[in-house]
């Protein structure tokens, strides 16, 4: 085999690994749309990512999102994501940046997680999705958790926060909160 073959055949497995990274999502609902850095920074910084805290992403991807809330925020990031090639690529990046020991991908239908465990409960999917996920999972969350959804607000709720260009909406559910109060 020539460069010239090795070289294309190369190309064309890259391109047939991201077709399937890209293009296979979308018959699951769940398109992909990498995020650029500085939003990746924006979205932690707007959800008040906090040492410590457990940081979950249902539909995570490649993990980008749980590796700069791990290696930036100090916090500990679980994401779940159905898709097997994303699934290896996000455990080689968080080993890669140094944070495998602080963030677990799980392969799995985000449908079927409980996240219960989350501190901060990230969002970015359809409105389809969050009408499926909503609000089923509000009785496996706890009190305290933050949940920040990134393009689509959750319907029937009212958010505590959005953002300036109404791109990300902050959710604090307050159940617990109420004593002596029966309804």
């Amino acid at each position: 085999m020539g460069v010239f073959e090795f070289h294309s055949a190369f190309l064309i497995c890259g391109l047939l690994l991201l077709a399937g990274m890209v293009i296979l999502p979308i018959f699951f609902g769940a398109p992909w749309h990498p995020l650029m850095p500085g939003t990746i920074r924006r979205i932690l910084r707007f959800a008040d990512v906090r040492p410590g805290e457990t940081f979950c992403d249902l539909g995570c991807g490649e993990g980008r999102v749980l590796i700069t809330a791990a290696k930036e925020f100090s916090a500990r990031a679980v994401g779940v994501e159905i898709d097997p090639l994303k699934v290896m690529l996000a455990r080689l990046l968080a080993r890669i940046n140094g944070v495998g020991d602080r963030v677990q991908i799980v392969r799995g239908n985000l449908f079927d997680y409980d996240p219960g465990s989350a501190d901060v409960l990230y969002l970015y999917l359809t409105h389809q999705a969050m009408d499926k996920l909503f609000p089923e999972i509000l009785k496996k969350l706890k009190p305290s958790v933050r949940i920040v959804s990134y393009r689509f607000c959750l319907r029937g709720m009212t958010p505590e926060k959005v953002s300036e260009d109404k791109t990300l909406f902050l959710y604090q559910l307050d159940k617990g909160t109420k004593i002596n109060n029966y309804s």
